[in-house]
């Protein structure tokens, strides 16, 4: 007979409502959710949790929270599903809401701090959610003489050992939203710092099977008990093709305490990637027709600025999400800049009419060029005035 185990699936950073370098994500997110859901039941998991930032922001778009009403009900139809708020997250919108219902726990500020979701099957689990909590607006609540990271973590985390302490051989998990000193970060993460380090140390979640961890976006371990689950797409370029895929963790947790884990990588809807090289390279060479349809960040090293890049890259990769140049500045590019320069001085109204056609290979139509000069005399007779 096979040893009784609880099945958990972490997953984190959800950031609905982001989006990537003005592409939404929606379709992307939703793709998620629908693997997510395969997954739960194909592999018979009996607790989802969600370890911080649902929303990207505060104030969520009306498409966003949509997404999440239907959501989270469908995930809780599946398991019990345990979330906790993030630092993007409103403490007071996620502190409630009409979608809460049997299975569904969702944790917002300190209210239930150190009380446990408590998962009965052949053994008792006590899951200890604790959210992202500002030292600055949390530390006078909890009544604490610092505030800092540490000091608000480590308040939160006595609260639930002391109730762990209480329940006699439970086996137990935290759910937190923290930067735990060590770890990887990306562009993509919002700085949590306030006054001192944004950072605690890893020991403050001694005493727990397993700690889920939220607010990095690259998937990673912190310790062997202590993880990561990163964000489910790429939020930003940083974590592309670097390090370990995206990815939810999987665990088997018996007893015993003893726990197997298994990080599953999520499939991504579209494939996003960094190039670099010159124009006419990327242009011509058989090498990069496998990224044709991905979104791409681009780096061109041409020595001199080539003319209409993005038209040029999009006549063969039509997802161009990013342009950047890597060219070092040489004399050429400095006799262009003052010749810029003295065309600002003597004719704005040209200037514009040199960017424009730069920007878009067009020049103005005579309806936008009398629109320039317009604003140009409103602007001249205003600094005339003052």
């Amino acid at each position: 007979m096979s040893e009784p185990v609880i099945r958990i699936l972490h997953t984190a950073d959800w950031h609905l409502g982001r989006e990537f370098h003005g592409r939404d994500l929606t379709s992307l997110h939703q793709h998620f959710f629908d693997w997510l859901a395969a997954e739960i039941e194909s592999r018979e998991i009996d607790v989802v949790i969600m370890a911080g930032d649902i929303y990207d922001r505060a104030l969520p778009p009306v498409d966003a929270v949509k997404m999440h009403n239907r959501q989270l009900p469908r995930l809780a139809g599946l398991a019990d599903l345990i979330l906790v708020t993030g630092n993007h997250d409103s403490v007071n919108r996620m502190g409630f809401g009409p979608m809460l219902r049997e299975g569904l726990h969702l944790r917002s500020g300190i209210e239930g701090l150190g009380e446990p979701v408590l998962i009965e099957r052949d053994f008792q689990l006590a899951i200890y959610p604790i959210p992202y909590l500002d030292p600055m607006t949390m530390a006078n609540e909890l009544d604490l003489d610092e505030s800092t990271h540490t000091a608000v973590i480590e308040e939160a985390v006595r609260r639930c050992r002391d109730d762990l302490a209480s329940r006699g051989g439970a086996r137990s998990i935290a759910v937190g939203h923290a930067f735990i000193t060590g770890s990887e970060t990306s562009e993509s993460e919002r700085s949590i710092q306030v006054g001192g380090s944004e950072s605690v140390s890893a020991s403050v979640f001694d005493g727990f099977d397993y700690v889920a961890l939220g607010h990095l976006h690259r998937p990673q371990a912190v310790g062997g008990h202590i993880r990561y689950a990163g964000s489910p797409i790429p939020l930003s370029y940083s974590e592309v093709g670097a390090g370990a895929p995206k990815s939810v963790t999987v665990l088997e947790l018996s007893a015993d305490g003893s726990i197997e884990q298994e990080q599953v990588e999520i499939p991504q809807m579209v494939g996003m990637a960094r190039v670099s090289a010159t124009l006419e390279e990327l242009l011509n060479k058989a090498e990069f027709k496998d990224i044709e349809g991905d979104w791409l960040e681009v780096t061109l090293t041409d020595s001199a600025r080539p003319d209409q890049p993005m038209d040029r890259l999009r006549s063969r990769f039509e997802n161009v999400v990013s342009l950047r140049f890597d060219a070092p500045i040489s004399s050429a590019s400095e006799r262009e800049a003052r010749e810029l320069a003295e065309i600002a001085e003597a004719d704005p109204a040209r200037l514009v009419s040199t960017f424009l056609e730069e920007v878009r290979g067009s020049k103005p139509t005579e309806a936008e060029a009398a629109l320039v000069r317009e604003a140009l005399d409103w602007k001249s007779g205003e600094e005339t005035v003052s």
